[in-house]
């Protein structure tokens, strides 16, 4: 279902011709609000300056679309879709991700402070200059994702599936990553002081000298 087509709130895309969509831009969040009463698909559309809270987005899915200096707070995403999506200087925290996916999609300078992001699905996703305290993403698959100069402090990454990912000078200290099998990923440039893990888990963990040492005494290790 094309956009406009049902909802009366979506003007219809402008077509300079066959082959050219011009994306509509939107600056209330009030035009898509509501909408959720049954899935729909929101493509094509620049979401830019908007700066609402407590507002229910369930069950939709963005497609081909544009977030831009956008502020959605303690708002409630729970199985949405993120397909081609670009996210610009936004802040979603302590908003509900549960079950949402992500595919083809790219974080810049953007806040997840404290989001519940359980059983998500990330994919093909790049997360660059993000501030990601505090956030959840037990039970969540990870693959293809590169996460770049990103604080992930007091992050939850327990239980949760990786594949193919890339940590870069980002921060997880107090971090727990119980559970989850870290064989392959280089941390070597990340801070992961303090982070909870178990002996199973470091099993093949790429780590620099120092990191090493202090994954020796997470684990009770004495060396000497």
């Amino acid at each position: 279902m094309g956009t406009g087509e049902k909802n009366s709130l979506f003007p219809k895309l402008k077509i300079k011709n066959k082959n050219e969509v011009i994306m509509e831009e939107i600056n209330n969040v009030y035009k898509i609000y509501g909408i959720n009463e049954e899935f729909q698909e929101i493509k094509n559309y620049k979401l830019k300056n908007i700066n609402e809270e407590n507002i229910e987005l369930q069950e939709i899915e963005f497609n081909k679309c544009i977030f831009e200096n956008c502020k959605i707070i303690n708002s409630n995403f729970t199985n949405t879709i993120f397909s081609d999506v670009t996210f610009n200087n936004c802040d979603f925290s302590n908003s509900n991700f549960t079950r949402a996916s992500f595919v083809r999609t790219q974080f810049t300078n953007c806040k997840l402070i404290g989001c519940n992001c359980t059983e998500c699905s990330l994919f093909n996703v790049k997360i660059n200059e993000s501030n990601l305290k505090y956030i959840n993403l037990n039970l969540s698959v990870l693959k293809d994702l590169s996460i770049a100069h990103t604080n992930l402090e007091s992050s939850s990454i327990s239980e949760a599936k990786l594949k193919n990912v890339k940590f870069k000078e980002s921060n997880f200290t107090n971090s727990q990553l119980f559970r989850t099998k870290l064989e392959g990923i280089d941390f070597r440039t990340c801070n992961i002081e303090g982070i909870i893990v178990g002996l199973d888990d470091v099993k093949k963990m790429v780590v620099n000298d120092m990191q090493a040492l202090d994954l020796s005494k997470l684990l009770g290790i004495i060396v000497k």
